[in-house]
């Protein structure tokens, strides 16, 4: 019984490792730098359409991560192009960050996510 516990923690372990492949994460204060230096950067809003409608970062693109097709549609992106993701905390924008690169993307997540960067006092946009 001690073994077959064993190789479960091992494998969830493995799956969480999938996502969390060396994402480098930044604060909200340089991205916004980054965005400033390199307007054409693409910024990935990773939460539901309906959070993204309240607020969301300027010329931010909205596909949910959790959406079945998520990986159809990020292929869409710019792989030349640097992104920069978030969602409301940080968590989906780590886990987005994670399938980005590991489909070959130059991915970053935004620590404390939107409400770190509304906290920073940056702007967003309110509604659609």
């Amino acid at each position: 019984m001690n073994r077959v516990v064993q190789i479960i923690f091992c494998c969830l372990l493995t799956t969480a490792g999938v996502f969390a492949q060396d994402v480098p994460e930044w604060s909200p204060s340089e991205i916004s730098k980054k965005l400033k230096a390199n307007p054409t950067a693409v910024i990935l809003d990773v939460r539901t359409p309906e959070e993204f409608a309240e607020d969301h970062l300027a010329r931010a693109i909205n596909i949910d991560v959790n959406s079945p097709d998520f990986e159809k549609q990020s292929a869409k992106l710019d792989k030349k192009k640097p992104v920069y993701v978030y969602c409301l905390g940080g968590v989906r924008s780590k886990k987005a960050a994670g399938i980005l690169k590991r489909n070959g993307y130059q991915a970053v997540s935004m620590s404390g996510g939107i409400k770190a960067w509304k906290s920073a006092g940056l702007p967003v946009i309110k509604g659609n």
